[in-house]
């Protein structure tokens, strides 16, 4: 950070002043005291207590120095020197923890501006939501004071930090750890789900969601997509949720084709959820075309629309019609995946009704202090269509309990969406996250650039979104000038005094001019050191953080627990895919 000149005396002229007061005050005060206890040792006369008497004395000989003084003076000399080195020892210790950026932290939110996110602050509002356990969840400590910064339990967050800057050490598993009621966990690695499973099962069961074998879990239980189609609005909401998590970043839907993709998909997932079919019977429908199964469904369930819609949509010229199926097969290519189909539908060639596994429920789930950990990779084969669909059908089935007890949640919920855009590709959640707070759905969004955002949301959206959370954090590790240049401008600047001297033939004069720099330019928090934050938070300043990793909190026995019973081990073999006819004979077992 730049900083302006000013006048004065140098950090160098100062420092030269207080080494001769400290030399002056260590070395005089310690002779008089050495000459006064030794004279008493030597059983002396005592010698003068006036300094100035003392002094004089010594240098006329009047006042003798016994060979007792010597030595006291020795044993002070040691006593001090030892000083000395721990001193050094503890500045060396420290002295990594003082990162370049620190400097502005003066400039920055600190004491009674930061009230509403104190320790203090966040207890109080705990205490009015009912929340006991934990004021909330920490971000870190404010650099100038020390403080802790809380979001609290009515607060959403959004978070930006670039790869490997420490946001699931700092951020993702200190909340898991502190919340008071559910967690929806959401990542593309293992880490979060080996370092926060063994402390969350003790509070109540936790539930691991691996379609794609990240931890190598196996589907002792089941999730039925089909069953959050109540309706012909849940069915279309769940094809979006295919559509949204298929298309490959930064590319725009077709006009034509994808609108007609969606409304049969749509129909087609309403017609499996009424005639209690697997969802895997979408995709055959889909690959068939011409499939009258569907139709006979939806019109013995008086669903006239969207049978009729299915009739036209048959009736099409072949050309149109193979561009419509197409693209519907696209957005539900996941489900081609065996591994994938093990978690979605029923196993064994079972139905949906004789799947001996135990099914989920995202009501039930809703109504309990239990952890879901959501696991996807992102890129082709990705399971984020579904992964997107389980997110949000716990979330709607919060805001169900919700507003059955009376607007919010008992307690509160949390959704720590790490990897955000990747594993779980959640198009509306621009629109439902300002209302979020209000119902208890606390919702942390992490985002690993500002343009991820974009891709996903759009520019209008992700501005809404960064808008609407009232806490947003910044990690460091970004590199997008456009991004990094508005943050400057939201951090804002400061202003200074510089004071000039000018000397002519009538004398010398002073004058003073206000000026003002920026806290931050773009390369300061392009550079941000690893282990600060800068947090803007609604109705305050913004604040520079020291993090908290997991490892420096109350919860490090327990983590380190966790890790070493869930973490694989070098010496287990990879988990092999299911046995079946159409496994690999040239993989070796």
């Amino acid at each position: 950070m730049s900083a302006p000149n000013r006048k004065g005396i140098g950090l160098g002229d100062a420092l030269l002043v207080w080494l001769a007061i400290g030399f002056i005050v260590i070395f005089g005060g310690g002779s008089y005291a050495a000459l006064h206890l030794g004279s008493a040792m030597a059983g002396l006369q005592a010698p003068p207590a006036h300094p100035v008497d003392l002094i004089a004395g010594l240098i006329k000989g009047r006042v003798p120095w016994p060979t007792e003084a010597t030595i006291v003076v020795c044993l002070m000399a040691g006593v001090v020197l030892a000083l000395v080195i721990v001193v050094l020892m503890a500045w060396r210790k420290g002295a990594p923890q003082r990162a370049r950026v620190d400097k502005a932290a003066r400039y920055l939110g600190r004491g009674k501006a930061m009230h509403a996110f104190s320790e203090k602050g966040a207890k109080a509002t705990a205490e009015r939501l009912g929340v006991t356990d934990t004021p909330g969840i920490v971000v870190g400590k404010v650099v100038s004071t020390g403080q802790k910064f809380i979001q609290s339990w009515e607060d959403l967050s959004l978070d930006i930090w670039g790869p490997r800057t420490g946001k699931s050490t700092s951020r993702v598993i200190p909340a898991i750890l502190d919340a008071p009621g559910a967690v929806v966990s959401t990542s593309n690695k293992r880490d979060v789900v080996d370092g926060t499973r063994g402390v969350r099962e003790a509070t109540a069961p936790v539930w691991v969601f691996d379609p794609q074998k990240i931890a190598q879990e196996e589907p002792t239980w089941w999730w039925n997509p089909l069953s959050y189609v109540t309706d012909e609005e849940k069915a279309y909401k769940l094809t979006q949720h295919f559509s949204a998590g298929s298309r490959v970043p930064g590319s725009k839907p077709d006009a034509y084709f994808d609108p007609k993709a969606e409304d049969v998909l749509s129909s087609y997932f309403l017609a499996a959820a009424l005639g209690r079919l697997p969802i895997t019977q979408v995709y055959l429908w889909v690959t068939e075309q011409v499939n009258r199964e569907p139709i006979n469904i939806l019109k013995a369930h008086d669903y006239e629309l969207q049978y009729k819609g299915l009739e036209s949509t048959l009736e099409l010229a072949d050309k149109q019609r193979d561009g419509i199926f197409g693209t519907a097969e696209k957005m539900i290519q996941c489900l081609k995946s065996r591994n994938t189909l093990r978690w979605v539908a029923p196993t064994g060639g079972a139905t949906v009704d004789t799947d001996t596994r135990r099914p989920f429920s995202p009501h039930a789930f809703a109504a309990s202090q239990e952890t879901i950990y959501i696991l996807s990779k992102e890129g082709a084969g990705s399971a984020a269509p579904l992964t997107t669909a389980l997110t949000v059908a716990i979330a709607e089935a919060m805001e169900e309990r919700a507003e059955r007890s009376g607007g919010r949640l008992p307690k509160p919920g949390l959704f720590a969406l790490d990897e955000l855009a990747n594993v779980v590709r959640w198009a509306g959640l621009p629109d439902q996250f300002s209302h979020y707070g209000s119902k208890g759905l606390i919702v942390m969004g992490i985002l690993q650039s500002w343009s991820q955002g974009v891709e996903l949301w759009g520019e209008a959206n992700m501005r809404k979104i960064w808008s609407a959370a009232n806490v947003k954090v910044y990690g460091g590790g970004v590199a997008e000038e456009g991004f990094l240049r508005a943050l400057s401008d939201l951090i804002g600047d400061y202003s200074y005094i510089n004071v000039s001297v000018s000397a002519g033939k009538s004398g010398s004069s002073r004058s003073r001019q206000e000026g003002k720099e920026r806290i931050f330019d773009v390369s300061n928090l392009a550079e941000l050191d690893r282990g600060r934050a800068v947090v803007l938070a609604s109705g305050a300043p913004a604040t520079l953080v020291r993090t908290m990793p997991w490892y420096t909190g109350p919860h490090k026995n327990a983590v380190e627990s966790s890790i070493k019973t869930y973490s694989p081990r070098p010496e287990e073999p990879a988990a092999s895919l299911p046995a079946g006819p159409a496994a690999n004979p040239w993989v070796t077992k």
